[in-house]
């Protein structure tokens, strides 16, 4: 099985000025749990930003053996966490499997030569791991690239199906003195594109997503965790956004609701 991986990239840009936080959507509910979109709810400006789903579930996660620190790996399963919480809550179900919190999934498997040459799916259960890896040397012309989730997918209706995917992380050119981003903010991100979402808006003008920089464009599109670009601060420390606000769980729900049959 072989097709073109689709490549959803997260980039930065540096400000010199210290920026204010963004005021982004509470999820806190009068009795202490996060109250969650719980319909599929898909603006029209939005309409083409649903790449692609699983049929199976939960996704097998896992960290490329030896790349990564014990705080590294405790950021990205606490991302996977923001969804398996948010899945848990509005689905029963949770979307990522890492393994366990103190011992998470490691992969000797090496990026592939050929990319989506083959499926981590054998029927309706999986046979492999997504794989997460930590590239030294970025081997992407877009060095303003923070990460990137490379997607293998199948034409199919309503949406297309995901059989694969493997995400790598730009350590050449972030996560360095005066440069660096907060990982667990950059991998809610990451992970909103391993079950499929595309960015809330585009930075340029393109069919069925709204424009970043359209000034009418609804707040909760600019404060989605979707939301294409990272800010940082004159200090270089990237913006904390690491929660799933109602756009994103709309557009979520949307993919998974009802749940996606094998």
């Amino acid at each position: 099985m072989k097709s073109k991986p689709t490549r959803l990239t997260l980039s930065g840009l540096l400000f010199l000025a210290l920026l204010s936080p963004l005021s982004l959507t509470s999820c806190a509910a009068q009795n202490g749990k996060k109250a969650y979109v719980k319909e599929c709810v898909l603006p029209a400006e939005q309409s083409s930003t649903l790449a692609a789903q699983w049929r199976v579930t939960p996704v097998p996660i896992a960290f490329k053996a030896g790349q990564f620190s014990v705080e590294e790996m405790a950021a990205i399963t606490g991302a996977a966490d923001v969804w398996n919480d948010f899945f848990q809550s509005v689905q029963g179900y949770k979307i990522f499997d890492y393994g366990e919190a103190a011992a998470p999934n490691q992969s000797n498997v090496n990026k592939p030569t050929i990319a989506c040459s083959e499926s981590i799916l054998s029927g309706n259960s999986f046979s492999g791991q997504v794989v997460i890896y930590k590239d030294g040397r970025w081997p992407y012309t877009n060095k303003d690239a923070i990460a990137i989730t490379n997607l293998c997918k199948s034409p199919s209706k309503p949406f297309s199906r995901l059989y694969g995917a493997y995400m790598e992380v730009n350590y050449e050119n972030f996560f360095a003195v005066g440069k660096v981003p907060d990982l667990k903010s950059i991998f809610v991100h990451e992970l909103g594109h391993l079950i499929g979402l595309d960015h809330s808006c585009s930075t340029k003008t393109v069919t069925g997503f709204p424009n970043c920089s359209d000034g009418a464009v609804a707040p909760d599109i600019i404060e989605a965790v979707m939301f294409p670009v990272i800010l940082f601060d004159g200090q270089g420390r990237g913006e904390v956004r690491a929660s799933v606000n109602a756009n994103d769980q709309g557009r979520a729900n949307c993919l998974y609701t009802p749940p996606a049959a094998p």
